[in-house]
């Protein structure tokens, strides 16, 4: 970022940020840069109140790592080699800071090499910002530069690369050069990914948008405009629904202030849509759950598997899920976490749920037998179809076929929202799903079993007025009839109505104790923290917290397993 007073910031996007400002600045600035008046002894800052965030981790062996990479010259000790490929940059940027750097995240990650790797590049990059040419510093044992596809690395590249959203010739770059990936010959930039000239997207009112992209061009939000996939624009008329106001939200232009939307899929069995409508399934064919069928209908499709697994087509890519941590895209086994689709996709185990996030922003959060969560931004109201309705605030047209054809009862709805497979025979009837009367559900209304979920002063007290109980309390009682108030019935109950009020973001007080399904007794971990993925590629991470495992103090999750940070994998 450059402005006309000669102020410019630079970011990698992960954890490198340089702020140069010219010397008319001498003296007048402040905060944790410093004043810049050439003396740093005074650039100490000021107490600051204190905060809740925890202290940083400490690490005895610093002194230790620090004497030998500074003796071989090796990782870190490569930024102060004297005949080493940094050499030339030292007489302009002093490395001792940046080695001190290197030398504590080296310690506190125990060695992880993509960690020690963003270090050194801190120190490239600060040294071509005053435009000094790098000589090679990587090498294939230490950070091997890899590059997706159509692009290539280069150690000096240009700052001012060819992109699809250029309208003319660009101009002469008078930015300093820059290590990175860069686009094949033949190729330019589209956002972040290079593709051929004639696969660009689209211009419309002076802004460049990559294909498939839908996006609002004016205030009011009066249409809504999508990229097609031959490189043209198309709009419709798209207001804000009754509730919500067009306003821009993280550099994004919509229809924001509405509450999302909320599909739950209890036991497999009880269903309640998005307008609140609550039905009973049964059938043991695959079924269309939840479907964007407004707009871009290849957005978002969730399909119910005949074997209780979900399947879940973002544009191109299809990703299967079961419960455990192997997943299943576009047919390829894989390993949680993972991104899918240039990152449009994005599948973490978090605590005893696996959520799966796109970008733009549906989430579904799955705990094997006890719920499936689906969840849409208000901007899609009144944009969905399937089992889950239409999300338009009115339960009561949500028996509606594919054709937008009125059907009669839940059977006629099932069977309408069916995918052919001829492959495994199935059957829509549902074989257990008979509604047991008070006289038979009243014993498990106390508060030491389902009743719990409704109690005034119970554990889920504060999660009333975001999501209110009444379904999950009656999936309960009948769950524990049909089982014969069998303990882990109640366990994945009371689990399941956790999942929803956590990931509405309301709070839920310790309900599970060491005599009850004390199963998964461990607090609550946010979304992706301590990840093996998250130290090399960091995926976003906006999410709610959830009850479950969480690795210890030091450690790193794979997916499944807590793993030193050194000896997570690739």
């Amino acid at each position: 970022l450059r402005t006309d007073f000669r102020l410019t910031v630079t970011f990698d996007g992960q954890s490198h940020v340089v702020v140069t400002v010219p010397s008319t600045y001498a003296g007048a600035l402040c905060g944790l840069c410093g004043n810049f008046d050439g003396d740093p002894r005074n650039d100490t800052p000021a107490a600051v109140p204190a905060c809740n965030q925890p202290p940083p981790r400490q690490c005895s062996s610093r002194a230790i790592i620090g004497r030998k990479q500074r003796a071989n010259g090796e990782e870190c000790g490569l930024i102060l080699l004297p005949e080493g490929p940094f050499r030339s940059c030292h007489h302009r940027i002093d490395p001792e800071s940046f080695f001190q750097a290197c030398v504590t995240d080296y310690c506190v990650f125990r060695g992880h090499k993509a960690v020690v790797c963003r270090a050194v590049m801190g120190y490239a990059a600060a040294c071509q910002e005053v435009g000094v040419i790098l000589e090679p510093w990587r090498s294939k044992t230490f950070c091997a530069p890899a590059c997706p596809p159509h692009s290539h690395y280069e150690l000096n590249g240009t700052s001012c690369p060819t992109t699809c959203g250029q309208t003319g010739n660009p101009e002469t770059c008078h930015l300093p050069r820059t290590e990175g990936c860069f686009c094949d010959e033949g190729f330019i930039l589209s956002g972040e990914r290079c593709v051929s000239p004639s696969h660009c997207g689209c211009h419309h009112r002076g802004r460049y948008y990559q294909r498939g992209e839908e996006f609002y061009p004016s205030d009011g939000c009066g249409e809504r405009c999508r990229c097609t996939a031959v490189g043209t624009v198309t709009c419709w008329a798209a207001p804000c629904p009754p509730g919500q106001e067009c306003r821009v939200e993280r550099g994004v232009r919509g229809c924001y202030g509405g509450q999302r939307g909320r599909c739950v899929l209890l036991g497999g069995r009880r269903l309640v849509t998005f307008d609140g409508l609550n039905v009973t399934l049964g059938g043991s064919c695959r079924y269309v759950l939840a479907k964007v069928c407004q707009g871009a209908g290849d957005e978002l499709e969730v399909m119910l598997e005949n074997d209780g697994g979900v399947t879940v087509a973002v544009g191109g890519s299809r990703v299967s899920m079961q419960s455990g941590s192997m997943w299943t895209v576009d047919g390829e086994t894989r390993a949680l976490p993972l991104s899918v689709g240039d990152g449009k996709i994005w599948v973490t185990q978090e605590g005893n749920n696996i959520v799966l996030q796109t970008t733009p922003g549906h989430r579904l959060v799955y705990a094997a037998t006890a719920v499936l969560l689906v969840t849409v931004p208000s901007t899609y109201a009144g944009q969905m179809c399937g089992l889950c309705g239409d999300f338009d605030g009115n339960g009561d047209n949500d028996f509606t076929g594919p054709n937008g054809t009125w059907v009669n009862g839940t059977q006629e709805l099932v069977v309408a929202w069916k995918v052919p497979d001829e492959s495994i025979p199935c059957s829509d009837i549902c074989e257990k799903c008979p509604l047991h009367p008070p006289v038979a559900t009243g014993p498990y209304r106390a508060e030491s079993s389902c009743g719990m979920m409704v109690a005034t002063a119970g554990p889920f007290s504060g999660c009333h007025g975001r999501v209110g109980p009444e379904d999950f309390l009656e999936h309960c009682l009948q769950e524990m009839v049909l089982t014969a108030g069998a303990r882990d019935t109640l366990c994945r109950s009371l689990q399941a109505y956790t999942v929803a009020c956590q990931e509405a973001g309301a709070a839920v007080k310790v309900w599970r104790t060491e005599s009850f399904c004390r199963e998964y007794l461990h607090r609550a971990a946010r979304v992706g923290e301590g990840s093996c993925a998250r130290l090399a590629h960091p995926l976003p991470c906006a999410g709610p917290c959830f009850e479950g495992c969480r690795c210890a103090e030091g450690f790193f999750t794979d997916g499944h397993r807590c793993l030193l940070p050194s000896t997570c994998g690739c």
